[in-house]
């Protein structure tokens, strides 16, 4: 009996070692027209998050601010928590390098509590770039993941 326990203790073991930890991946356009008021601006970004073990790690570009990068919290780019077209919560400040405060690049890692995590999955999450003319953000982009192995 213990034996039979046993093995079907290490069956389930393989199994849950076989399952792996999936990983999601979003890729955003950044613009002025989805930001929450949109903002009318020419200015682009992009962003990229991929949920590792319970860590998001995000990264990404702009260009062509109408106006100087605004520091809110800490930073000027953030993840916030909300749906399409909802002004959300910050969730964490990422890190921006730029030569002029128009153009620049953006990156930073957080490990997501597990109601954030649950958020990104479920596209709730997005990416806000706030400017001196847009303080609220000039650029913003949804993060709407796909599951990855």
């Amino acid at each position: 009996m213990h034996q039979a326990v046993r093995m079907l203790v290490g069956v389930a073991l393989v199994g849950l070692v076989g399952c792996g930890g999936s990983g999601y991946i979003a890729t955003t356009q950044m613009s002025g027209s989805d930001a929450v008021p949109a903002a009318n601006t020419d200015a682009r970004g992009t962003a990229t998050a991929e949920l590792k073990g319970g860590e998001l790690i995000v990264q990404g570009t702009f260009t062509g601010l109408r106006s100087n990068l605004y520091e809110v919290s800490g930073s000027s780019v953030h993840v916030y928590k909300g749906a399409v077209g909802v002004a959300g919560g910050i969730v964490f400040g990422l890190q921006v390098t730029t030569t002029d405060q128009r153009n620049g690049s953006f990156r930073g890692t957080q490990k997501l509590s597990s109601e954030d995590e649950e958020a990104f999955r479920n596209g709730q999450l997005y990416v806000n770039v706030h400017t001196a003319d847009n303080r609220g953000g000039e650029l913003r982009g949804q993060l709407v993941p796909v599951e990855v192995d």
